[in-house]
């Protein structure tokens, strides 16, 4: 399992193998020289075993305060510590991080698993990838103009920008076919 850590200068969240504990590396975010830290393991609740001395250490706990527990319960007077409520979690198949099972979205690498989710984010891109009437109006009527817009487009990585070159050139291509062809005739016929 990969160990999370963060940037101590500018805070960004970096992931280094397990086996790079003590290493030395440079932050992709600021160039800060990072050190992988040890990993932080969670520690797990453990029931008393039966025969096994429970401690109470009262001298450690704020006066006024109930006694901090070591091992289990300190009396007949202490109340058991509330369960935690465990999730079920299994490994997100994209980071490796641990999520609720069932989750639409993993909260660390943000890779959505819902169908509903990405169909929704789907819907906002596709609008960027469709020319609208005016883009396609300027490409047929203004060529050159729509083949600039379209080399704008793809500087930009907008795949729409594909589209318009094309569609500028093609009508750039057939206006020169038919104009050539006119010229030659005379002109429209009567």
């Amino acid at each position: 399992m990969p160990i999370s850590f963060a940037c101590p200068k500018c805070g960004k969240k970096l992931k280094a193998p397990h086996d790079a504990v003590g290493k030395s590396s440079r932050c992709p975010g600021c160039g800060t020289a990072v050190t992988c830290p040890e990993p932080i393991l969670d520690a797990e609740l453990v029931d008393p075993v039966a025969g096994e001395p429970t401690l109470a250490v009262d001298q450690l706990s704020p006066p006024g305060s109930a006694p901090l527990l070591v091992g289990g319960l300190a009396g007949a007077g202490a109340s058991p510590a509330p369960p935690a409520l465990e999730e079920a979690r299994q490994p997100c198949p994209m980071c490796g991080e641990m999520i609720v099972v069932g989750a639409a979205k993993c909260r660390f690498c943000g890779e959505v698993f819902d169908e509903s989710i990405r169909k929704a984010q789907s819907v906002g891109r596709r609008v960027d990838e469709d020319l609208s009437a005016g883009d396609i109006l300027i490409a047929l009527f203004c060529g050159w103009i729509g083949c600039i817009v379209g080399i704008a487009w793809m500087v930009q990585g907008k795949p729409k920008g594909w589209k318009m070159v094309l569609i500028s050139l093609v009508s750039w291509v057939l206006a020169m076919i038919l104009w050539s062809f006119f010229s030659q005739t005379g002109g429209l016929p009567r």
